[in-house]
């Protein structure tokens, strides 16, 4: 029987479970990769409701990750909630010390979907941030405003070295795009799907959608079709139930 890649989830812990280190948790499982965790905070939150974080600090963060270094090489890292730029270029710095082949990628949460703001004048410190040392980010498409201004996306993966997968969410109309940028790529490549019936909405799909992407990558999968396939587990996540939390169970099917 072969063994499962490992991938690590860096994040928050969500009470609710749909976003954060345990939603990435299922998606990992959904994905027959098997999964660790490091929390960075914990959150005062439901899936309607966001009341509040903790941050660990960095010693903390780091002593978890110190203690799965003496066992576990993952292939592929995501990071999502981080609180600061300072965190996360020591977490970055950490991981390509440690685990320098893994792929990593950050899914750049600044809000919470209730409001809460997480971070402020992130975009001055972006370039610092990335390094060489994250291989994908994925925001959505205020995210990505809020990072790099007017700045086209091309011309920001060429200049940072570093693939962009820009979230289609939250546009109008009915259709969902998901728009792929790779350094040295003249042109993006498009995922796009119409959106579920029902207009149903769900808590931490972007979080679900970078998990799934960086499964996909631990399994062997090039970074375009594990993009095509995280875009759909993610639809049919939207689609299994009409509450905010969606459920994992045989969606992969």
């Amino acid at each position: 029987m072969n063994e499962r890649p490992y991938v690590l989830s860096i994040a928050g812990f969500d009470p609710s479970s749909g976003a954060g280190v345990t939603s990435d948790i299922k998606t990992f499982e959904q994905h027959e990769v098997y999964g660790l965790g490091v929390v960075t905070s914990v959150t005062y939150q439901n899936e309607s409701s966001f009341d509040g974080v903790k941050w660990l600090t960095f010693a903390e963060i780091e002593q978890q990750l110190e203690a799965l270094a003496k066992t576990y090489r993952p292939k592929a890292i995501k990071i999502g909630l981080i609180e600061s730029a300072s965190v996360l270029i020591q977490l970055s710095d950490w991981i390509q010390r440690n685990w320098p082949e893994a792929f990593v990628i950050w899914d750049p949460i600044l809000k919470a979907s209730a409001g809460f703001s997480f971070h402020e004048n992130l975009n001055n410190n972006i370039q610092s941030l990335i390094k060489g040392n994250i291989h994908l980010l994925t925001p959505n498409i205020p995210e990505f405003q809020a990072l790099f201004g007017d700045q086209s996306a091309q011309e920001t993966v060429d200049l940072l070295n570093t693939s962009i997968l820009i979230k289609g969410g939250h546009l109008s109309g009915d259709h969902v795009y998901d728009e792929l940028f790779i350094p040295g790529l003249d042109k993006c490549i498009t995922v796009q799907s119409l959106k579920v019936k029902g207009n149903l909405q769900k808590h931490g799909t972007g979080c679900i959608l970078s998990s799934s992407i960086a499964a996909e990558i631990a399994k062997g999968n090039c970074l375009p079709d594990a993009c095509e396939a995280a875009h759909f587990y993610v639809k049919k996540i939207i689609a299994s139930n009409e509450s905010l939390l969606g459920y994992h169970h045989n969606v992969k099917n």
